[in-house]
C-alpha cells in the first residue's frame, strides 16, 4: 500500500463544529479546511469498510443523547448529516460510539445516566434499524463523581461488549442471547479507580483510570470458564516531578506495536489532563512486555488532552488536542524518543477538542 501523501483529520469537541484539517507528512503542516455544524460531537469514528460514513457521539447535557450519522466529501473535508438517533434517556451525555460486529451496528455509551446503548444500522451503513436496545447499569463508588453508574466507552472483544462504568468502579460484560444482550459478568476494580477506556490484547485487558490516574492489566478469561479476572499490574499515569494530581484526571489509550519492529514490546499511549506543569499536559507511554512500565512521558504544551487518536494506516501517527488550549499537534512515532512533534495548528478557530478520526486525503 503506497504511502498516502496527506490525511484528512476530523475534529470533534464541545463547540458548535466538527473541524477538517488536512495533515501533509512530507511538508510538516496541518492546515485548516472547513468546518461542519454539529454541536457537541465529542467523539468521532468511522464506518470499518468506508471511511467516508461518520459517526458521531453527540454529548448534550440536559437532552437526549445521541448519535449521528453523517458522509463525508474527503475532497473538501464537508460532511453531511444523514441520520440522528436518542440513546434513549432524557439526560444523556453520549460520550462514545463505535461501530461492531463488522459495522453492521453502532455500540454507545452515556455518562449521566450510566447506559449503553446498541443499534443495528441499515443496509446503507448511515441508517438505523430500529430502536435498538438500553441497557441501564446499577452502582456506585465513593468520590462525588461516582455517585451513580457512569458508562464511559463501549468495547467489542469477540462476541462480548465491554463497558467501562467510571461510577461503578467496573468493568461490565455482555453478551448477546437472541436479539438481546444482559450483563453476563463484570471485572472489578478498587474502589475510586474510575474506569474510563479499554484496550484489549492477547487475551489481556488494559484500562485506563480517570480518578486514580493510572493504568492497569487485567487477565481476560473466557466467561465460560468461570474464571475471575486477575489484576497483573497498576503503573501510574502522572509524570515525575509533577507537584500536584488534584485536578488530573487520565483520559484516552490508545495500543499499537511498537515502530522498531523486531522483538521491541507494543505500547500504551495514555493521554493526562489537569497537569499543572507549564509545560502543559503529558502523553505516558508504557511498554507492556515483559511487564507494563511507563517508559516516556512527552510534554504537549497543550492543556486537558482528553482526546487523541491515531493517524495513518500503520498507525504511524497520533493526533492529540488540548481542550482547554494548546491547539491540535500530531506526532510521529519513532523508535528514539517515542514520539516526535511533526506539525500543529493553534489558530483559534479550532477549540474545545475531545476527538478524532481520519481518512486519506484526496
Amino acid at each position: 500500500m503506497a504511502a498516502a501523501a496527506a490525511f484528512l483529520i476530523l475534529v470533534g469537541g464541545y463547540s458548535n463544529y466538527i473541524s477538517s484539517l488536512r495533515f501533509t507528512p512530507s511538508t510538516s503542516t496541518l492546515t485548516y479546511l472547513t468546518q461542519t455544524a454539529s454541536p457537541s460531537a465529542t467523539w468521532l469514528t468511522q464506518h470499518p469498510s468506508n471511511s467516508s460514513i461518520i459517526y458521531a457521539a453527540k454529548e448534550v447535557w440536559n437532552q437526549p443523547g445521541a448519535i449521528t450519522t453523517m458522509v463525508l466529501n474527503p475532497s473538501t473535508g464537508s460532511l453531511k448529516t444523514v441520520a440522528t438517533i436518542n440513546t434513549g434517556t432524557a439526560n444523556g451525555g453520549t460520550v462514545y460510539v463505535e461501530p461492531i460486529n463488522n459495522g453492521t451496528a453502532l455500540a454507545a455509551a452515556d455518562f449521566t445516566p450510566g447506559t449503553a446503548m446498541i443499534v443495528p444500522l441499515g443496509n446503507d451503513r448511515t441508517s438505523f434499524s430500529g430502536t435498538g436496545q438500553v441497557l441501564k447499569f446499577v452502582g456506585s463508588g465513593p468520590l462525588p463523581n461516582q455517585a451513580s453508574a457512569h458508562a464511559h466507552q463501549t468495547l467489542q472483544y469477540n462476541d462480548e461488549i465491554l463497558v467501562a462504568d467510571l461510577g461503578s468502579d467496573l468493568v461490565r460484560r455482555l453478551t448477546k442471547s437472541g436479539n438481546s444482550w444482559s450483563q453476563a459478568a463484570s471485572i472489578s476494580f478498587p474502589p475510586g479507580h474510575g474506569p474510563r477506556h479499554m484496550v484489549v490484547t492477547n487475551n489481556t485487558l488494559y484500562t485506563i483510570h480517570q480518578n486514580y490516574n493510572s493504568v492497569t492489566q487485567n487477565t481476560l478469561p473466557a466467561i465460560s470458564s468461570g474464571q475471575a479476572s486477575q489484576l497483573v499490574a497498576n503503573v501510574t499515569t502522572v509524570p515525575p516531578g509533577t507537584t500536584s494530581t488534584s485536578n488530573m484526571q487520565a483520559a484516552e489509550l490508545l495500543y499499537a506495536e511498537s515502530p522498531c519492529g523486531g522483538s521491541a514490546s507494543p505500547l500504551l499511549y495514555a493521554s493526562n489532563r489537569g497537569d499543572p506543569s507549564s509545560q502543559g499536559d503529558a502523553i505516558t507511554v508504557f511498554e507492556i512486555t515483559p511487564q507494563l512500565k511507563a517508559v516516556a512521558h512527552i510534554r504537549t504544551g497543550m492543556q486537558q488532552v482528553r482526546g487523541m487518536s491515531f493517524v495513518g494506516p500503520t498507525k504511524q501517527y497520533i493526533v492529540a488536542g488540548g481542550t482547554n488550549g494548546g491547539g491540535v499537534k500530531v506526532y510521529e512515532r519513532t523508535c528514539q524518543g517515542y514520539l516526535t512533534q511533526k506539525a500543529a495548528l493553534n489558530s483559534g478557530q479550532i477549540t474545545q477538542t475531545t476527538g478524532f478520526t481520519w481518512v486519506p486525503s484526496s
